[in-house]
């Protein structure tokens, strides 16, 4: 194996003026390069990280160190700055950052001819020994796991599921730290990674738009080894990498994108595709916040992700009376059952708000094909009970 809410804005901005935004000058100046040189967990609180973050500035003003939870261009009111700095400035510590998160760094420089920001660089900050901002979940919450845990346990199934509240951060899980068989399910990753590129401009949307349709459409293995190819601008191994680097980047210690599914000789590692349940949420709770990519490309993805075809929306869309789901399935036969895997986010209004969770179900070894349908099924029908009756 390769080896949720971080410290909010409103910390930060105590800690740290808040950076100005910036007219971007036409022809940028960028320092070279943001490097990360060393993280530790801070002394004063085992929930905190300090890392040590360097650059060659440019020399041309005064300089601002940015950090935004949000990968959005920077937009205002949603990043925090240190500064102003000196000119010859290249060294900053930056403590009180949240372990186990997602970081996007730049230096935005105040030149004679403007604002000049440096490319954005994303990294994470390493794990720490607790972290007392995870929410708890309530009561009911827990009495929801226990239902799951009874009714997984009642199937006789190797199944795992992970439930997470997408406005509070609550979540649960029945096994949901075990290492699984993703099937297709992993491609939300190939996914994820092509539109991350749409954002950055690294090429046209109409040159993936029908590809992502068809691999969402019937879970299709050709089309999403079409989209990893592209990702890794041609290079499969290139593309292989490149997902990886994104679960690390998405502090998913556990899971493994070593294949494409249903390609196991182009393999990375010589090993198997792993994701654990509760990983998948954290993928799926990053995405709906916008951390990921901008509001703009998560609905685009989110969109994409209904167009499933009716006869795979057998788990979880099964269990959701008048929610919109966009899911990614996974499935494959295995030498040691059948593997069945749904994933994904449900979104529903109630009185003009919307709310949402993010639901994942995984099993393996599953006796013989759709064995696991009442299961899923059930799991679904009681999650989307009680996000329904909690969000009225």
């Amino acid at each position: 194996m390769r080896g949720t809410l971080f410290l909010s804005l409103a910390v930060l901005i105590a800690a740290f003026r808040l950076s100005p935004a910036a007219d971007v000058a036409a022809e940028p100046h960028p320092v070279s390069p943001i490097t990360v040189l060393a993280q530790e967990c801070d002394a004063s609180s085992a929930s905190n990280v300090k890392a040590t973050i360097a650059w060659v500035p440019s020399g041309r003003g005064e300089q601002w160190l940015d950090l935004s939870l949000y990968n959005n261009g920077f937009a205002p009111g949603t990043f925090a700055g240190v500064g102003p700095l000196a000119p010859d400035t290249g060294t900053v510590v930056w403590s009180g950052l949240r372990p186990g998160f997602t970081h996007f760094l730049r230096v935005n420089t105040h030149s004679p001819s403007g604002w000049e920001p440096s490319q954005t660089i994303a990294f994470a900050t390493q794990a720490c020994g607790g972290d007392p901002a995870l929410p708890q979940p309530n009561g009911e919450l827990v009495a929801l796991r226990e239902r799951l845990r009874a009714e997984v346990a009642a199937s006789g199934l190797n199944a795992a599921v992970a439930v997470t509240d997408l406005q509070t951060g609550e979540s649960i899980d029945v096994n949901g730290d075990q290492p699984r068989l993703p099937g297709c399910t992993i491609n939300f990753f190939v996914l994820l990674s092509v539109v991350m590129d749409l954002q950055d401009g690294r090429y046209h949307q109409a040159e993936v738009d029908d590809l992502i349709a068809r691999t969402v459409w019937s879970s299709n293995p050709v089309t999403a080894r079409e989209l990893l190819l592209k990702t890794g601008m041609g290079d499969l191994g290139a593309g292989l990498v490149k997902v990886n680097q994104l679960l690390d980047l998405l502090v998913l210690p556990v899971s493994l994108y070593d294949h494409p599914p249903a390609y196991p000789d182009e393999s990375l590692h010589g090993s198997g595709n792993v994701l654990t349940a509760n990983e998948m949420n954290r993928a799926l709770t990053a995405l709906y916040q916008a951390r990921i990519v901008s509001p703009a490309w998560r609905d685009y993805l989110l969109g994409k992700l209904v167009g499933v075809k009716p006869g795979l929306q057998y788990l979880l869309p099964a269990g959701v009376a008048d929610g919109v789901v966009s899911h990614k399935n996974g499935f494959l036969a295995h030498s040691s059952g059948w593997v069945d895997n749904d994933a994904g986010i449900v979104i529903f209004d109630r009185s003009g708000k919307r709310y949402a969770y993010a639901l994942s179900f995984f099993t393996e070894e599953v006796p013989y094909k759709y064995a696991d349908i009442p299961l899923g099924q059930t799991v679904s029908g009681l999650v989307w009970q009680y996000f329904s009756s909690r969000y009225y």
